[in-house]
């Protein structure tokens, strides 16, 4: 079910970045505020810092200081060769909103909903 949310925020009515649909995706469980996810709007693209994939930049900053973290960095590089936007862009096994799927995806796990 998060993962079509996801999917469906993602560049819809309100023009989500792939860190912004994770955000607010996840906004209740997390206690996300507006601000947080309007803030997320310079994650997308690449630009998340060390050049990560901003849906996954995303997933980590709601999982804090989680050893989950590493769970979810191993399921990207498996399925998309890497955790680096422009990386798995170049690689093309993942869409943007493929990488979006995966994190919501991941997290939902993590969550156990």
């Amino acid at each position: 079910m998060k993962t079509k949310i996801a999917e469906q925020l993602f560049h819809g009515a309100e023009g989500y970045n792939c860190a912004q649909a994770i955000l607010k995706t996840f906004q209740k469980e997390f206690e996300v505020d507006e601000q947080a996810i309007v803030a997320a709007a310079r994650n997308g693209g690449g630009r998340a810092e060390g050049g990560l994939c901003g849906a996954l930049y995303a997933a980590h900053q709601l999982l804090g200081d989680n050893p989950l973290q590493q769970k979810i960095d191993m399921d990207f590089i498996a399925k998309g060769s890497s955790v680096r936007c422009r990386e798995i862009r170049t690689e093309r096994r993942l869409s943007c909103k493929q990488c979006v799927s995966l994190a919501a995806q991941n997290l939902q796990g993590m969550l156990g909903t």
